[in-house]
């Protein structure tokens, strides 16, 4: 079932459960023992843990980025880092419970999967004004880092995160093969293949009977994969910016940015105050992209959060990092056009490179690079074809040839880890699915979500046809999802509040749109 809110032709952040022993406050019988150590979390109450099923959860505080910070309970799972040879090595799962804070409450939680590949679900889902509160009412909300992200053993190469280059065959093999000898041993372990085992063993030493799945982005990849492994304990799934199975990262990453790019200048050239204000906004992308291949510029700027003075030369990578980014969020887009004019007609680079500047920090420390590229590897440069490639189509895009370039480089170099046999096949299946689409999304477009749907008989799509990347935090969509988890069904769900959403308005200058 399908509803559609616009044309549909338009990844690189309780209760007393009726199926689980729960103590809920009880004191650790074992005084030795000591709650899981975790990078930017800090244990409130070591003297408290409440168990469910057999794993304990001690009272905790998580740091986000930026110094904000989220209450909760923490635990953690150790799982084999080989499924195949569960007594050797082993990792560390981080898992977060949001206890459900209502009064009737229900047994069967909510797990949020981020996207990425390479973010982590404690440092995305922790921030207030998320879209799950709705659900929090009622359930239980659980927080896994996915093997290889944030807490779960980050795989981070800060060599490849912190910095931005001119694409070079050479240079980014060898940055490649410098960040894989920092690996730990088992980087070819870190598929999504495995991360549903991993899912699973989690919901199984919890003792939930069944649970309910949220995926954003690739996080859609690895809840539709978990539905077909374990379709009797899932009751329901919501899909967010949606990746069908079939679909190879890599080929169409330019072509859907450009895409959502000539959107964007659509709709400002269609409206009187933007069109009257960044008339040539097309011609001055060109024209700042030819005059950054040229010759890169030096840039002082004052940085967001220290207030420092800071650094950076801004070439053609950065520009392309600042577009692409801000095109996943009508928002952050909003602003675009003000940071470009002031670059292309008044040769002031400063808002530029300072949006830049903490662009790159935010992803760097937010990204898991060695996770990120065991599964673009495994599970889709290996299956990648030259011939597939549009490198025509992709030479006229404002990203050009050098992500795809890049990816095949990096795989040449990386090590590919176990993907199922049957993980690019279309997922059948008759459980209650929810899907959700931005209509200018620069990398996960409606028809992606179209095409997942074919085969899930009890699907619902909807598609806020102004909106970006990831809608659980827009309009009624929070309504919306805590309606379809409390019923398990897509029966009565209705999309029209969120189909014709108007996206924030473009500033005309710093300092906001037109009256």
């Amino acid at each position: 079932m399908s509803s559609v809110a616009g044309p549909s032709n338009v990844w690189s952040i309780p209760s007393i459960c009726l199926f689980a022993v729960l103590w809920c406050g009880a004191a650790v019988a074992d005084s030795d023992r000591l709650p899981p150590s975790f990078e930017n979390v800090t244990y409130t109450d070591t003297n408290e843990v409440s168990f469910v099923g057999d794993i304990a959860f001690t009272p905790c505080r998580v740091t986000l980025l930026g110094g904000h910070y989220r209450n909760l309970e923490c635990a953690s799972l150790a799982v084999p880092l080989n499924p195949n040879k569960p007594k050797e090595a082993s990792i560390s799962l981080f898992i977060g419970r949001l206890k459900a804070i209502g009064k009737k409450t229900q047994p069967d939680p909510l797990v949020l999967i981020q996207g990425g590949p390479g973010a982590a679900s404690s440092e995305t889902f922790l921030f207030p004004g998320q879209g799950f509160d709705k659900i929090l009412q009622q359930r239980d909300l659980y927080i896994i880092d996915q093997r290889g992200t944030g807490k779960s053993g980050r795989l981070s190469c800060p060599g490849l995160n912190a910095d931005l280059w001119e694409y070079d065959a050479q240079t980014s093999r060898a940055l490649v093969a410098a960040c894989l000898n920092e690996m730990p041993g088992g980087v070819e372990f870190y598929t999504s293949s495995i991360a549903v085992k991993d899912l699973e063993l989690v919901r199984e030493a919890l003792g939930v009977d069944r649970w309910n799945l949220y995926g954003v982005s690739y996080g859609s990849r690895v809840a539709q994969h978990y539905l077909r492994r374990y379709p009797a304990v899932t009751r329901s799934v919501i899909l967010d910016g949606v990746v069908h199975p079939q679909h190879i990262l890599g080929p169409e990453l330019a072509l859907q940015s450009q895409r959502a790019l000539d959107q964007f200048e659509a709709r400002c050239s269609g409206d009187e105050s933007c069109g009257k204000e960044f008339p040539e906004l097309g011609k001055g992308i060109e024209t700042l992209f030819k005059q950054l291949k040229h010759q890169p510029i030096e840039v002082q700027f004052e940085d967001f959060v220290t207030g420092k003075q800071a650094s950076l030369t801004f070439g053609s990578a950065h520009l392309v990092a600042v577009i692409r980014m801000a095109l996943y969020s009508p928002d952050a887009a909003a602003i675009l056009p003000v940071l470009l004019r002031a670059a292309y007609r008044d040769q002031n680079f400063s808002p530029l490179a300072r949006n830049a500047y903490q662009t790159i920090e935010n992803l760097a420390e937010m990204m898991s690079i060695g996770m990120h590229n065991t599964v673009v590897c495994s599970e889709d440069v290996s299956l990648l074809k030259e011939h597939s490639i549009d490198r025509e189509a992709l030479s006229k895009t404002y990203m050009g040839e050098d992500a795809i370039n890049s990816l095949i480089d990096t795989c040449e170099v990386w090590p590919k880890g176990p993907v199922d046999t049957d993980f690019k096949q279309p997922v059948k299946s008759d459980n209650p699915v929810l899907l959700l689409s931005g209509g200018v999304d620069p990398i996960t477009p409606p028809e992606y979500a179209e095409k997942a749907a074919e085969e899930l008989s009890n699907s619902f799509h909807v598609i806020a046809k102004n909106l970006g990347h990831g809608l659980a935090a827009k309009g009624c969509v929070p309504t919306l999802m805590a309606k379809f988890i409390s019923q398990a069904n897509t029966k009565g769900l209705d999309g029209d509040c969120i189909a014709d959403a108007i996206a924030s308005p473009v500033f005309i200058d710093f300092n906001g749109p037109a009256p």
